[in-house]
């Protein structure tokens, strides 16, 4: 089971930890005079996404040994009009670099990643449409969808 602590510190600041007590400042809305300092709770579930996909793809190349030097994961994310204001559309791109990286072994863990084993992204893919491309070594070799947004029984999503 997760676990985890929200604090409110003051303002619009606040801090997050996990049942390890490894801590994350956060911000809501900046009241008038502040400015933003931290990412919002939205902008680390975004986050959230980038990284669980990135984990899995590193992690799926060093099981094929495949010589990763650099990964990068660009996100972007479109929200609904109407609170609660969810993602309806999220677009990754995924840039990879290694000297001698198979193509198509990196296809390979980054649809993984999407399709089977990124918790984040299948949370996700129930309200909102994910995209993805794949970039290795300056080159786009491949584009993708992953996480199909699920009616409700109310025909929305």
């Amino acid at each position: 089971m997760k676990r985890g602590t929200v604090r409110w510190k003051e303002g619009s600041h606040y801090v997050g930890a996990n049942d390890l007590g490894l801590e994350v400042p956060f911000q809501g809305p900046p009241r008038e005079g502040e400015r933003r300092v931290a990412p919002s709770p939205k902008d680390l579930v975004l986050l959230g996404l980038g990284g669980c996909t990135a984990v899995d793809v590193v992690e799926i190349l060093h099981k094929m040994r495949q010589p990763l030097g650099a990964l990068t994961v660009d996100l972007e994310a479109e929200e609904s009009a109407e609170h609660p204001k969810v993602f309806t559309r999220v677009r990754l791109v995924y840039r990879l670099e290694g000297h001698g990286l198979d193509p198509e072994r990196a296809v390979r863990a980054v649809t993984l990643s999407q399709q089977k084993y990124c918790g984040v992204s299948a949370m996700i893919g129930r309200t909102a449409a994910i995209h993805y491309a794949v970039e290795v070594n300056g080159q786009r070799v491949h584009e993708g969808t992953a996480g199909v947004a699920v009616p409700t029984a109310d025909g929305g999503v």
